[in-house]
């Protein structure tokens, strides 16, 4: 008899196993990321000035929203997990180990860290958006309940990958090294930004769990 599983049922579990198991990932990768951060700090941290505080609660602030962003996606799209789903992890964690390295006398660089895991996360919600295309049907509602918010979040992570960028590679022309401490408070505030617009996205997410999004269609054909 044959003994290997059905296409559906290896199909479900695939959907069923991707979300526990890439929160799991992601976890321990903040993990790490926080347990670097905490031992930058503990050790240079009878030098630090006002600027590298303020790095060190913005970095602190990006690695909460990293989590909260994966959270998001993998609770909310249902899509089969790829390689590129691995190796986004592993590229967040490196922009920021180099993040936590960089709050001690280092902006310009911690600027570039925060350009690149901006970047790698306006990819990974790309990928998110390609892989919930292929399953379509599952996904389609959801897509649309989110759609005003993913444009508004994007618009916002646009903005945060070319300031940054921008300060980066201008720094020494536009003197930024005399005003770290405002580059610094400009970027915290960005950060916090970007995560206060979570809150209206993840509500949305709630009000379709709760079928409030498809109440509220209903009512605006009728």
């Amino acid at each position: 008899m044959d003994m290997k599983p059905a296409p559906e049922i290896v199909s479900q579990r695939l959907k069923s196993q991707f979300a526990p198991a890439y929160l799991t990932l992601t976890s321990i990768i903040q993990g790490v990321a926080l347990a670097v951060l905490a031992a930058r700090v503990e050790a240079t941290y009878a030098q630090f000035d006002a600027t590298d505080w303020l790095l060190t609660i913005a970095t602190f602030l990006a690695f909460v929203t990293l989590w909260h962003e994966y959270l998001m996606q993998a609770l909310a799209f249902v899509w089969l997990p790829t390689l590129l789903d691995s190796l986004v992890p592993f590229a967040f964690l490196a922009s920021e180990l180099f993040a936590a390295h960089f709050v001690y006398h280092g902006l310009r660089n911690w600027l570039l860290a925060l350009c690149f895991s901006f970047i790698v996360g306006g990819a990974a919600l790309l990928l998110t958006l390609t892989q919930s295309r292929l399953l379509r049907e599952e996904n389609r509602d959801i897509v649309r309940a989110l759609k005003p918010q993913r444009r508004l979040r994007t618009a916002l992570t646009a903005v945060i990958i070319v300031v940054s960028l921008c300060a980066w590679a201008l720094y020494d022309v536009l003197r930024l090294g005399q005003v770290q401490f405002v580059v610094a408070l400009v970027a915290l505030v960005g950060i916090i930004v970007f995560l206060g617009s979570s809150v209206p996205y993840w509500n949305r997410i709630l009000a379709y769990s709760r079928g409030e999004y498809q109440a509220s269609q209903l009512q605006s054909v009728q």
